[in-house]
């Protein structure tokens, strides 16, 4: 399932419309009517939940209301209900928007962020594909659509994508950082280094920042480097559970086993749903000659999500140290299932004296 903190939601100003008050007796009503209908349209079209909800439901029930402003007052009630996480509630709202107007691409943005933080990830990537139809030079909604292919696991589609965001809005920092964290997983270590600098200029408390450039220096063995980033990425946000991952991996490396399983405690807490962090956990438990945690730890990773060959390999080991061969051995060649050219779990199957 996507987090969405880096998928920007989107809202359309309602228009207001006035006109002179030709009688000064009617003026007073008519124009106490139009400042409270002027209020409203800027709440709705506010980021503000417990202003702008009310707003757009007042707007909504309405008499009178034309189709245009109906249709934007749905988006952006809609939009203030997925600010919130109401992902049901905006998705009604959503449709309605869209029913209203098919061609509200303010609506499509935001019901793909919807779909995409429910894990419906092919609708998403419709929605995202439509907006930047509608609106083929707007920055966020490529960066969306990028987002959309980066969770699908197609990097070259997602990384076409952060390419024009930043050509069309240079500026985008989160397309920067998303781009950088494509250009580490493709090796590219130097280009990365480049786009989370370049996002560090632009935003200088950006916590997103810091910790991915964090998690690049880990991957670099640049430890001093991650940890300085880290611990600022903690300290611009006490939310940021990649920072507290990527400094447990840290202190795994450093042999700070129970510094490590502080860190991971706090990521499983702010992502109790990621079995990398389990994962990793488990390693450190591993390490502290705890088996009966790390299996612990490891078996959850497994069933969040069945496919992760760290989680097999990692299990194989601790198997393998209890004693369970069979079940060690189970564990390797589903390992190999996933990854058939691990050259380390062949040797662990070797090492059991079996043929890979």
């Amino acid at each position: 399932m996507f987090t969405p903190s880096r998928i920007y939601v989107r809202h359309r100003a309602l228009a207001i419309i006035g006109g002179a008050c030709l009688v000064f007796t009617v003026c007073l009503d008519i124009g106490h009517t139009r400042l409270a209908a002027a209020d409203d349209a800027a709440d709705c079209a506010g980021g503000d939940p417990a202003k702008g909800i009310p707003a757009c439901t007042r707007i909504i029930e309405r008499a009178g209301e034309p189709q245009d402003r109906l249709a934007d007052a749905y988006s952006n009630r809609g939009k203030l209900y997925l600010v919130q996480n109401q992902i049901e509630r905006a998705l009604a709202d959503l449709n309605e928007a869209l029913r209203r107007n098919p061609r509200h691409a303010d609506a499509r943005h935001n019901r793909g962020a919807a779909y995409l933080m429910s894990g419906q990830n092919d609708k998403a990537l419709a929605d995202f594909r439509e907006a930047v139809r509608l609106n083929p030079k707007d920055a966020e909604s490529r960066f969306a659509r990028g987002r959309a292919y980066q969770t699908m696991g197609q990097v070259d589609s997602a990384m076409a994508d952060f390419d024009a965001a930043i050509r069309l809005d240079p500026q985008h920092v989160d397309a920067l950082i998303s781009r950088g964290t494509m250009l580490t997983l493709k090796g590219r270590v130097q280009q990365a280094l480049e786009d989370f600098n370049q996002a560090i200029r632009i935003d200088p408390k950006n916590a997103a920042a810091y910790s991915s450039r964090g998690g690049l220096y880990v991957t670099t063995s640049r430890f001093p480097q991650a940890m300085a980033d880290l611990n600022r990425a903690i300290e611009l946000d006490p939310n940021e559970h990649m920072a507290y991952l990527n400094r447990g991996v840290v202190h795994v490396f450093q042999k700070q086993f129970d510094r490590a399983i502080q860190d991971f405690d706090q990521a499983l807490r702010l992502n109790p749903q990621s079995a990398h962090v389990r994962v990793q956990r488990a390693a450190a438990y591993f390490f502290k000659k705890q088996p009966d945690r790390a299996l612990s730890d490891v078996n959850e990773a497994i069933r969040l999500d069945p496919t992760n060959l760290q989680a097999y390999k990692l299990r194989g080991a601790v198997l393998h140290g209890l004693g369970r061969r069979d079940q060690a051995i189970a564990d390797y060649r589903k390992a190999l299932e996933i990854d058939p050219s691990d050259e380390g779990v062949k040797k662990n199957l070797q090492d059991l004296g079996v043929t890979p």
